[in-house]
């Protein structure tokens, strides 16, 4: 006889909870994007199965270290893993639900991912951040981060990224997708560094300047457009530049 306290590890471990927007998995949302129903991309699946339930489906794209998303025939029962999907390129196939990983950055450096993936692009596990072997490195103050990928202030790389346990890579990047779905315009965190709203002006009034434009570029930061972030939790609120005044200018963002 199973005791009751293994089946509630079992059921917190490998259940996939489904609500009438999306899936939740282990912390992870998988949020049903209805506007690419009844198609499926014009590129080959990452991984195709049959005879599957969609918790099996997002369970299954939760499990592999290059899925984005899935699409999932609920009369047919057949699922489809994703890696990079164009919803804008996509062909026509009536019966198909799409569901996308909320486990994304929004910045284009990944400065914000906090989620749990935990493997390079090429699958190897990645080393824990508190932990000197096989790899040593500087980065200490990631100790409370396990072994996630994350792009750390001043590590002047283009994605998140980790240590491997093994292969002679020392480090290398994780696949964290792209978020598709629409920001909020509000911060969670204290300094507002997951702020990815379209508020564009200072807490005084003033606009921001297209972060592009700042001179000698945003080769730093990889932003398009003038709005108000905080990338690296550089500043103590998510802010801007400004023309003609100050070099930058604190925005003034809600709370959710």
């Amino acid at each position: 006889m199973i005791p009751a306290l293994s089946y509630f590890s079992i059921y917190t471990s490998f259940c996939l909870f489904f609500a009438s927007h999306g899936f939740l998995f282990k912390g992870s949302v998988y949020r049903r994007l209805s506007k690419a129903d009844d198609k499926l991309p014009r590129s080959r699946p990452l991984a195709e199965y049959t005879d599957i339930s969609p918790r099996r489906c997002g369970l299954k794209c939760f499990n592999h270290h290059l899925c984005s998303s899935f699409f999932i025939n609920k009369e047919k029962k057949v699922c489809k893993l994703a890696e990079k999907v164009d919803v804008n390129n996509m062909m026509h196939s009536p019966g198909y639900l799409y569901y996308v990983s909320e486990d994304c950055r929004r910045s284009e450096l990944g400065w914000e991912y906090r989620g749990p993936r935990d493997r390079t692009v090429s699958g190897i596990p990645c080393q824990r951040w508190d932990q000197q072997y096989p790899r040593t490195h500087t980065y200490q103050s990631l100790s409370g981060e396990q072994n996630f990928c994350r792009n750390p202030a001043r590590a002047y790389v283009k994605e998140p990224w980790c240590y491997t346990t093994a292969g002679n890579k020392a480090w290398d990047y994780c696949f964290v997708p792209m978020c598709v779905t629409p920001a909020r315009e509000c911060q969670e965190t204290e300094r507002g560094e997951d702020y990815f709203g379209t508020i564009n002006w200072t807490i005084s009034g003033r606009q921001c300047m297209r972060w592009k434009d700042r001179t000698p570029g945003n080769q730093s930061y990889a932003i398009e457009g003038n709005y108000c972030r905080n990338p690296f939790s550089e500043k103590s609120a998510p802010w801007c530049y400004i023309k003609k005044y100050k070099e930058f200018e604190i925005c003034d963002i809600p709370k959710c």
